[in-house]
Order: structure tokens, then C-alpha cells, then sequence
């Protein structure tokens, strides 16, 4: 007895649902195993990282001394040299008063937000006097609702003063937990010195073989010659073009986005205004959420600072002009479209990738995953041409 045409239809649907189920199940599992590895491998991988990330940045200054007429090595060693004369004006010139700037501002903050708490209450009543006049007020009707608002306004600004003084302690210590697991991951102290160690080591044999690397990587692929073997290289070199891209672009305009904003709040007369420069040069590298992180601690420090609300306003209209520009004229030039990705889409990426690989090393390799993913599914979903079968005929 032959199974009828509806049950065949109805058997092979059920078949490829199941086939679908174990493919999706498969996946998941292999991603849990994948991101389970990498988290118990993160202060190993945290290094291999920076280090790759670096020689990414570094790499078009090695091969610019070698047009010099320099070998390789001399290159390298040069540019060890300029990394090195760099780190240690850094070490002299910035991270002192960063540092000094630092403690400063976490000692003083809980003063900041009171005179903030105090500007915010003598605003609205400043508002609420200018309300009472009687060429501008229509009735007396709206007396108590301004008052409520008033009210409501400065207790919640005060509530929020001392929740952010109680939560100080926990924030910096939660901070040091964050940049232990990023770092040094379960080895601690020693496993942070031994990262500063093995960047410059994984740094030097990347510089040193990213040309063999780059020529001979697809030789050791364990593949013959064949169609899988040339997509799988098609697929890597496209996905190596984005990583290249987004890692030498944005840290470029993260570097400017930081001097463009520390030379702006100097000349505007603000307080730890080289240290926030320095915040949005270092976290920049995390898009459209680094400036912002950036941004609040500058309004709350103008606006105590200066005790008015014009200061606030000046430094808000100094990040969106610095976003503008970045937006306009130095992504574009810099970074391209190459990476393609919704500003919405990178900051909802930043957010999931640091949760599923936890840190700073999630933070760093959201867009580059993103973009990967982008590359994967444009290249054999949304690009691939239709079908014959699925394709639906138009009615004669």
C-alpha cells in the first residue's frame, strides 16, 4: 500500500521540521561548548587579542618603513621603539594628572551632584517666581500643579544624589571585579602582568609572520582544492577585511573624537577636562556607547562647576558637534562603509556580546562578531538568489 500524496507531503514536512530542530539544537549546543571555552580561556585569549588588534593598527607603519628601503625586522624594532617612547610620555606627561584628576573627581562627585540637586531646585524656582507674575499668569489654577512639579523634580534629583553617593563604593568595586575579569581573568594580579608580558611577545611574531600568515594561512586549511576550500578563503578574506577596517579606523577616530573634545573643554574652563578627553580616546574603541559614558560625568561636572545651566548646555553642544563631525567628514574617510552596521545594531551588539563573552574583550570584538554575522548571513541568505522551485509563477 502506497502512502497518498498528502501524506507524503505531510511525512516529508515533518521529516524536514525535525531535520531543522536537530540542526538548530546542534548549533546551540556547539555555541554554548564554543562561548563556554572561550570565557574559561579569556585570560589566555584576552592577550592573543590585544595583541592581534595591535598588529592590525601597526602593520601599514611597518610596511611604510619597509618602502624606506628597511627590512622587516628593523621595522618592527623601530616601531617597538616609537610604541615604546609613546607609552612612556603617556606614562609621564598624561597618566599622572589623569590619575590625579581621577581621584579627585571620584572624591569630590557626591559635592557635584549636591550642587547639581541645588541649580536643578533653584531653576524651577526661578520658574515657578516667573510663573507667579501676574502679566504672564492666567489664573491661579496652576500655582499648586507647579509647585507638585517642583517638588516632585527636586526630590527625585535628591533621591537620585544619594543613590548615586551609596552606589560609589559598590560601582568601584565592581569596576575593579570587571577589569580583573577582563585582564587577569581567574589568575588575578599575576594573570594581568602576565598579559602585559605576552603582548608584546604574541605583537612581535604577528608583526614579524603576518606576511607568511597572510600568503600561507590557506595551505594549512586540513581541505583539498576544491570549491568548499576556495569559499571558505573567499569567506575569510571578506570577514579580515571588515576586522581590518573597523580596528585601524575606529581606534583613528577614537584618538581624534578624545583631542577634539580635550582641547574643546579646556578652552571652555572645565575641570578634569584631559581626563575626559582621555576616557573618549580610550573608550571610543566601543562605538556610540563610549562617548556617552563620556558625556554624563561632563554635564554633571559643568553643571557644578559652573553653577548654571549655559556651561551643561556648551558641553552637550561640544559632543554633538564632535559626533557630527565624526559622523560626517572622519568615519567616512577614515572607517568607510565597509562595516555597514545600524548605529542601533552596533549599541545593542556592544551590550549582548559583552554579556555572552563577559568584559572588556566582549566589548571590543562586538562589531567585528556582528560584522561576521552580517557577512555570513548576506553572503548565503539574503544575496542568494531564488530558487526555481520557490519561485512563484505569474498568472498568464
Amino acid at each position: 500500500m502506497h502512502p497518498t500524496p498528502f501524506q507524503t507531503k505531510s511525512l516529508w514536512a515533518a521529516i524536514t521540521s525535525l531535520s531543522f530542530l536537530a540542526v538548530g539544537a546542534s548549533v546551540l549546543l556547539i555555541g554554548s561548548l564554543v562561548v563556554g571555552a572561550i570565557s574559561f580561556l579569556q585570560p589566555v585569549l584576552t592577550p592573543i587579542a590585544v595583541a592581534a588588534i595591535l598588529a592590525f593598527l601597526l602593520e601599514p607603519v611597518v610596511r611604510f618603513s619597509m618602502r624606506l628601503g628597511l627590512s622587516r625586522l628593523i621595522s618592527i624594532i623601530l616601531v617597538y621603539l616609537a610604541f615604546a617612547a609613546f607609552f612612556v610620555g603617556l606614562l609621564v606627561y598624561i597618566i599622572p594628572p589623569a590619575y590625579r584628576q581621577g581621584n579627585t573627581l571620584v572624591k569630590n562627585f557626591p559635592g557635584y551632584m549636591q550642587k547639581t540637586q541645588a541649580l536643578t531646585t533653584r531653576t524651577f524656582e526661578n520658574l515657578h517666581r516667573l510663573s507667579s507674575l501676574d502679566f504672564l499668569r492666567s489664573d491661579q489654577t496652576d500655582q499648586p500643579a507647579n509647585e507638585q512639579l517642583s517638588a516632585l523634580v527636586s526630590q527625585s534629583i535628591k533621591d537620585a544624589g544619594n543613590w548615586v553617593q551609596q552606589k560609589i563604593p559598590d560601582l568601584a568595586v565592581e569596576s575593579g571585579r570587571f577589569l580583573q575579569r577582563s585582564l587577569g581573568g581567574f589568575l588575578g594580579v599575576f594573570g594581568l602582568l602576565l598579559s602585559m608580558i605576552l603582548v608584546p611577545i604574541f605583537l612581535f611574531f604577528f608583526l614579524k609572520d603576518s606576511a607568511s600568515i597572510a600568503e600561507n594561512w590557506s595551505r594549512y586549511l586540513p581541505l583539498r582544492a576544491s570549491p568548499l576550500k576556495n569559499e571558505i578563503v573567499s569567506l575569510v578574506g571578506e570577514i579580515n577585511s571588515y576586522l581590518i577596517s573597523f580596528f585601524r579606523g575606529q581606534l583613528i577616530v577614537s584618538l581624534i573624537d578624545g583631542f577634539l573634545i580635550s582641547v574643546a573643554l579646556l578652552v571652555l574652563g572645565l575641570d578634569f577636562a584631559i581626563l575626559i578627553g582621555l576616557m573618549v580616546g580610550v573608550l571610543g574603541l566601543i562605538p556610540y556607547l563610549g562617548m556617552m559614558i563620556c558625556y554624563i560625568p561632563a554635564v554633571i561636572i559643568a553643571a557644578a562647576q559652573f553653577g548654571d545651566w549655559t556651561h551643561p548646555l556648551i558641553v552637550t553642544a561640544i559632543f554633538i558637534l564632535a559626533n557630527n563631525i565624526d559622523g560626517i567628514f572622519i568615519a567616512p574617510k577614515i572607517v568607510g562603509e565597509s562595516v555597514g552596521l545600524h548605529p542601533l545594531t552596533v549599541i545593542v551588539s556592544v551590550l549582548a556580546w559583552s554579556l555572552i563573552l563577559g568584559g572588556l574583550l566582549g566589548a571590543l570584538l562586538a562589531v567585528p562578531l556582528t560584522a561576521t554575522i552580517k557577512v555570513l548571513l548576506k553572503r548565503y541568505f539574503w544575496d542568494r538568489p531564488a530558487s526555481p522551485s520557490s519561485r512563484i509563477d505569474s498568472p498568464a
